[in-house]
């Protein structure tokens, strides 16, 4: 699961006065879809239309002409690029992720029994359409708990005023969705709204997936109640502190953020760009992430895809600036690090980014990822406060002795080490006395790195003490974290500081003095997760 953790620490303030409750901070993250289904809502809001009628939302949400947000609306122009005037088909149905295929068994197969009398002529393309959708927007890197079933639930996603903890999404009528109407299933997509007429968390991104069409949300809501097998699980309640427990304070945070605008017509007959803007906005949700926020945690429009904190990790510059941003990358770079996660002498995707390879992108068509490419490439460029050179073409390989002594060393000498001897103990056995990692690429070179040659440590940091395990297609990659759960080394707040500032000094764009205190912060908001034990 992506882990957006602590986006919310401080949002919603001006909602008091909006909405005449005390707001408070809630944690952003990119994909989940409903947040604790069982809690009853403080301050119900009007429950949504029957099934046969049109969806009617129960939040305001002004409607807009083609190409034009209503008068008033805080809807998201989503107009970052020119769109090309060449029409071609994009987006072909696919079949699903295969961490989806446990809970759908063969998802373009036809539905059966009860269900399958009930589906109307041409279901089977609707349904692959849905699960292709599903796997677009990366449901089920929320939805699913460690070791758990899919899209079942129980992940716990930390912020600071407690655990959101993702809902059951399977078609259970009791424990998931499966009493949701298609009108009840598009007020909690597109709304924040659930059926019982509470407010949803912005932990799940309904203000992008607003952006959506009404063919794709039906299309997604046949595929998880035709589809999806349910799931009699019921995951433990969202209990967050006073008052972000008020869920009625949503109301007022979703009159003032910004959300995507619905697109028409037909998503999978867009021109290139058209469609590019449709996946990084409306289904990837791109911006969640990459995108800052104002003081009331909306996303800041005018600097879109510039970057932006999230807690822990740092979701970098993404426009199309050469030295911020990945100006310097072409489109068919771009397609390979979305499609496997790594891009040779560039970047590899670790973190939040690797589960969006790992459960989305690299799922993707070839004619969507190149639309998302082109269309990410022509975004706007903005400058970088901290990256003055582009990322990945900072450092050089060292020429260092080596520092080994001739005696070996006690195992239970406990002294903490200098940079230069954790990286010989811990890496160098990998990426080399010079940092110039395999033959292969497998194990990537430390200089030409985007992580190591940021402006920012806080990536790296993230990475010595989490590690890489990214499966995209048939690759995998790998590498051990160094934190406290760790079953190589386990390093200490200020060796992992030394640790940092030499790899950056020897590889990267200089020391960038990181202190124990800094790893300290950071590993204390990092959820404790194996990931030797990853899936079991």
């Amino acid at each position: 699961m992506p882990d957006f953790r602590t986006l919310l620490c401080s949002a919603l303030v001006a909602g008091t006065a909006l909405g005449g409750v005390a707001l408070a901070p809630v944690a952003l993250s990119p994909v989940a879809l409903a947040q604790s289904a069982d809690k009853p809502a403080d301050k119900p809001a009007p429950q949504s239309a029957p099934q046969s009628a049109p969806a009617q939302p129960t939040v305001p949400a002004p409607v807009a002409e083609e190409g034009k947000p209503a008068a008033g609306s805080d809807a998201k122009t989503s107009d970052h690029s020119p769109t090309s005037q060449t029409l071609a088909p994009a987006g072909e149905a696919a079949t699903p992720a295969n961490s989806q295929s446990e809970a759908t068994g063969a998802a373009t197969a036809p539905a059966s029994g009860a269900n399958a009398a009930a589906q109307p002529e041409g279901a089977d393309a609707e349904l692959a359409r849905g699960a292709y959708l599903a796997t677009a927007a990366d449901c089920v890197a929320c939805h699913t708990k460690p070791g758990g079933k899919p899209f079942a639930g129980g992940l716990k996603i930390a912020t600071p005023m407690g655990d959101v903890i993702a809902t059951n999404i399977t078609p259970d009528p009791q424990h998931g969705i499966g009493a949701y109407t298609e009108a009840d299933f598009e007020n909690a997509l597109r709304h924040g709204v659930r059926k019982d007429g509470s407010y949803l968390y912005p932990v799940m991104p309904y203000v992008s997936y607003a952006g959506m069409t009404d063919q794709d949300v039906k299309a997604l809501y046949a595929w998880f109640m035709h589809v999806v097998k349910p799931v009699a699980e019921a995951p433990e309640e969202t209990n967050l502190s006073f008052p972000a427990s008020l869920r009625s304070a949503m109301m007022a945070w979703n009159f003032v953020a910004s959300k995507e605008t619905p697109e028409t017509g037909d998503s999978s007959t867009y021109d290139q760009l058209r469609r590019g803007r449709y996946l990084a906005n409306a289904l990837e949700h791109c911006g969640t992430c990459h995108t800052p926020r104002n003081f009331m945690l909306s996303e800041k429009q005018d600097h879109y895809l510039a970057g932006g904190s999230l807690g822990t990790w740092y979701a970098p510059n993404v426009t199309s600036s050469k030295t911020g941003g990945i100006g310097d990358w072409s489109e068919d770079d771009l397609v390979a690090y979305l499609r496997t996660g790594r891009v040779a002498g560039r970047a590899q995707a670790a973190g939040p980014m690797a589960e969006a390879v790992e459960h989305s992108t690299s799922h993707l068509t070839d004619a969507d990822l190149h639309a998302l490419a082109a269309f990410i490439l022509k975004v706007a460029p903005m400058d970088d406060d901290a990256d003055h050179a582009a990322r990945d073409a900072a450092g050089k390989a060292a020429e260092t002795p080596d520092i080994r002594t001739k005696g070996p060393q006690r195992i239970d000498d406990l002294a903490e080490m200098d940079g230069p001897h954790i990286y010989d103990a811990n890496c160098s056995a990998c990426h080399g006395h010079d940092g110039a990692g395999t033959r292969d690429h497998y194990v990537p070179s430390l200089f030409n790195n985007s992580t190591v040659g940021a402006g920012r440590p806080d990536n790296l940091i993230m990475t010595i003490l989490n590690g890489v395990d990214r499966t995209a297609g048939k690759e995998h990659a790998f590498m051990p974290g160094f934190d406290g759960q760790s079953n190589v080394q386990r390093l200490s707040d200020a060796e992992v500081a030394a640790l940092t500032n030499y790899v950056t000094a020897t590889f990267g764009t200089g020391d960038h003095q990181v202190t124990p205190e800094l790893v300290k912060s950071l590993r204390k908001d990092t959820p404790v997760v194996n990931p030797l034990a990853k899936g079991k």
